[in-house]
């Protein structure tokens, strides 16, 4: 089981989207036309202060691109409640990765940082949680299909990555579901290396 994730592992990332591509995040409106062009970036202009003695408070921090703070990992405390809510699970222990995942001491704020580790640690933890699903619902039963991996792989990055696949990412979902998975296996192991996959990308694991 342990050699079949590593080499499964591989293949998951395929569903990863481009670190620094902020225009991969699809309609911001919810409307599902999942189109591929980049939205124009903006930015309100915050509220400024001045010191007693005249000078504006922030004019010496650096000036960056809109969105190029995008895609930044989130921090394990959110990670623990998000794989609940995507998974629909009332219970799901990361303890076990929460060293991996980069979780700071008691009271201290860390931001974490993306490696080897990090990756197979989502995967693993991702695939755990997503057999305990698997297991509870029918739809499952059956091996992975076209038409059913369509509808499975849009409910699966909608309730993940908050909100719709585009067409690119619905098609490498559906091919990784229907051809990368092993027909040998059982229908629900199958659906779990995809919805494992699914919670392995920046669109999870990323804000």
């Amino acid at each position: 089981m342990r050699n079949q994730l590593i080499s499964t592992l591989v293949t998951a990332f395929a569903l990863t989207a481009c670190v620094g591509d902020i225009s991969s995040t699809g309609d911001d409106d919810g409307s599902g036309s999942g189109s591929d062009e980049p939205e124009p970036v903006t930015c309100t202009a915050a509220r400024t202060y001045t010191n007693l003695g005249g000078t504006v408070l922030g004019s010496d921090r650096p000036t960056i691109d809109p969105g190029s703070d995008r895609v930044r990992m989130k921090p394990y405390a959110a990670l623990a409640a998000e794989y609940r809510t995507a998974l629909g699970l009332a219970a799901f222990d990361t303890q076990t990765y929460a060293a991996t995942f980069g979780r700071p001491p008691a009271r201290w704020y860390q931001e974490p940082q993306a490696s080897a580790n990090t990756l197979y640690a989502a995967f693993a933890l991702a695939y755990d949680g997503c057999t305990q699903k698997m297991t509870t619902d029918g739809q499952y039963a059956a091996a992975p299909t076209t038409a059913a991996a369509e509808v499975i792989c849009h409910d699966l990055v909608r309730r993940a990555w908050h909100r719709d696949a585009t067409p690119a990412e619905t098609t490498a979902c559906v091919d990784y579901a229907v051809n990368q998975t092993k027909p040998a296996d059982p229908p629900r192991m199958r659906w779990a290396y995809t919805c494992a996959a699914v919670l392995s990308a920046s669109g999870f694991l990323a804000y």
